[in-house]
């Protein structure tokens, strides 16, 4: 086996184990026992990514596919247990091992005092893992595989109070979300099972000529089911905000570099796909421009400082889409890099503020801490300016390469470029309100007495991530120092349909007007929430009927208990009631009752009388010779 095929199962296999370990460790093991196995094991998976990627940056255009045993051998179709090592996998897992690291060690001092310390960590090593499986695979199987167990860690995480009915509930409904997901895949799996008779990317890549339209069609849509569930893009996105109820650190391991980006590795691995898909691949732009916009608007009103950087989450994500689904895949996922730099720092920063303030999280009672708390004021200034576009910071090179491309692709690219510019100087709005009334402004009535100021274990990688989001936009300086786009090249470069190259116009437009509308926002904040705070009060009652529409995320939720949630309930109850009493459990109660009354009948012949069995053999002889004398006549 080669180099990089051990490594990529050495990678995979790292989380899995530590999990193992923290789950089957005899007794209670000591907290020091935890951190050692659960952080190592995840520092571990890092440093092999690393040698990874470098061996891999001496031969990029190779693609590495080691399989352990066949799993599915039915006909002319098999299925290896098998992992696929190439540029876009390897891009992914550097993300997730990365920042997951980094969440890992800021857990060990954050769920310190927690209750339920080693399956916490049991737990998010295993959903590592998971989000490793899924990326890492070969085949779409182990990719559903991989898919359908990262729900079930989120499940896990988002539920890891289990003593809150909130925290029971959000994980369910996330649970549940996301299985509608994975119906999308696996009934598209079946079509190409069907069609190409193949469920390796290998053979499906060089197999989609063979696929008409109407097949390509169905299955770029029932990806996309799948990666908008998992990626919370609307309408399947209602599960995300409430995601919030899991401890910080999981806020920031799904919402920042995991679980939420897997729809868009979903739709540049499965790229050549979409290119033969036209319509669902501007389905998911037109999806992921609603999204960003309805998001970021949501964003602006919430008060809870975790839902606001949840539905900013969204919005991000709406981004990716938008851009994967315009065909600009580099431009993607370079956007996802960044988002995991800022926006794990902008949680993880959230979590030290929350922890300060012993577990407040509203945004009402917070102002003053930049005096109390100034170095995570600026960590997480560096993170709201990253995420607003700020030139020279990362979100500004990732955002606009995006938006760069929507101009440039025209038509449908145009109206997603307006959307996405507008998008940006309300995002710009929505994070400088969270940051000046965080940490500006009057400290809240009372003051906040004692402050836990956080250790080196949580206060260090906030510092890492806010120098990535600093300097990470530098992977992609636009017609220059292009890391992401020549390290995805041997990917995308296959397209069968070529976007027309970037002109410096719709570089220099959008940079310029994305910058002016990005200053707009963060300049409106400071007017409303750092020069004026009582303005905030003033405008809080303007248009209080949309305002409301908004703190209720466009009753969405509501909407989809009405439609959907209560319909079924009241259809189950009508099977419970009306069919099943009369029909499956009406036939095995008819049978049931047969079978005692015929047992009741013979009970009652076993009398135990000798007079009576006499008499039975005697009546049965006499009807066997009435019988004979019929038949012989």
């Amino acid at each position: 086996m080669k180099a990089e095929n051990v490594l990529g199962w050495l990678i995979l296999g790292l989380p899995l184990l530590g999990a193992l370990i923290l789950s089957l460790w005899p007794k209670e093991p000591s907290k020091g026992v935890v951190r050692v196995v659960g952080c190592g094991s995840m520092l571990a998976a890092f440093v092999l990514t690393i040698a990874l990627f470098i061996d891999q940056a001496g031969h990029q255009n190779e693609v590495h596919t080691s399989a352990l045993w066949r799993w599915i051998d039915m006909g002319n179709l098999h299925v290896d247990l098998a992992i696929r090592i190439d540029q876009l996998s390897i891009l992914m897992m550097l993300v997730i091992t990365g920042v997951g690291f980094l969440i890992h060690l800021y857990s060990t001092e954050y769920m310190d005092h927690e209750p339920g310390y080693r399956r916490f960590f049991a737990e998010m090593n295993f959903f590592v893992f998971s989000m490793l499986m899924l990326v890492e695979a070969a085949n779409v199987i182990f990719l559903i595989v991989g898919w359908a167990l990262v729900g079930l860690a989120s499940y896990l995480l988002i539920g890891f109070y289990d003593d809150r009915p909130t925290a029971v509930a959000a994980a369910r409904k996330a649970f549940v979300i996301n299985v509608i997901g994975d119906i999308g895949l696996v009934i598209g799996a079946f079509i190409l099972a069907t069609k190409l008779n193949t469920l390796d990317y290998e053979g499906i890549f060089n197999g989609i000529g063979k696929l008409s339209p109407g097949a390509a069609e169905a299955v770029g849509l029932l990806f996309f089911v799948g990666a908008a569930a998992k990626s919370a893009q609307i309408p399947l996105h209602t599960w995300l905000p409430d995601a919030m109820e899991g401890p910080t650190p999981v806020s920031a391991l799904i919402h920042a570099a995991t679980m939420v980006t897997a729809g868009v590795y979903l739709t540049v691995r499965f790229h050549l796909l979409y290119q033969v898909a036209p319509n669902a691949s501007h389905l998911i732009a037109i999806v992921g421009a609603v999204t960003l916009l309805m998001a970021a608007s949501i964003a602006a009103v919430q008060v809870d400082i975790k839902r606001v950087l949840a539905w900013s989450t969204v919005s991000q994500i709406g981004y990716m889409m938008m851009g994967a689904g315009l065909g600009a895949y580099s431009a993607s996922m370079f956007h996802l890099v960044t988002h995991a730099f800022f926006k794990a720092c902008l949680f993880l920063g959230a979590g030290i503020v929350i922890h300060a303030l012993h577990g407040e999280q509203s945004l009402d009672k917070m102002g003053g801490l930049w005096t109390r708390m100034k170095p995570v004021g600026i960590m997480m200034a560096i993170g709201c300016m990253a995420i607003a576009g700020v030139p020279g910071l990362s979100g500004f090179f990732s955002k606009d390469a995006i938006l760069a491309h929507a101009w440039n692709a025209g038509g449908l690219g145009k109206f997603c470029w307006v959307v996405g510019i507008v998008t940006a100087g309300i995002t710009a709005f929505y994070m400088f309100r969270l940051f000046f009334r965080t940490f500006m402004g009057p400290e809240p009535e009372g003051g906040y007495g004692h402050l836990h100021g956080p250790r080196w274990t949580m206060s260090v990688p906030v510092g890492i991530l806010a120098g990535g989001a600093a300097i990470g936009g530098l992977l992609e300086v636009p017609g220059g120092w292009e890391k992401i786009t020549d390290w995805l090249e041997p990917i995308t470069s296959d397209s069968l349909v070529h976007l027309p190259e970037l002109t410096n116009g719709a570089e220099w437009l959008t940079g310029i007007t994305s910058t002016a509308v990005g200053l707009g926002g963060i300049a409106l904040a400071w007017w409303m929430f750092r020069a004026g705070p009582a303005r905030r009060l003033r405008f809080a009652n303007v248009a209080p009927g949309y305002r409301s529409v908004l703190q209720d995320a466009y009753r969405f939720d509501q909407i989809q208990e009405e439609a959907v949630v209560e319909p079924t309930k009241r259809l189950g109850e009508v099977f419970r009631d009306g069919v099943e009493p009369h029909g499956a459990q009406g036939l095995v109660t008819a049978a049931q009752r047969l079978t005692m009354g015929g047992s009741g009948v013979l009970n009652r012949l076993q009398s135990g009388l000798i007079r009576g069995y006499a008499g039975a053999m005697i009546g049965g002889a006499a009807v066997l010779g009435l019988i004979m004398i019929l038949v012989t006549r």
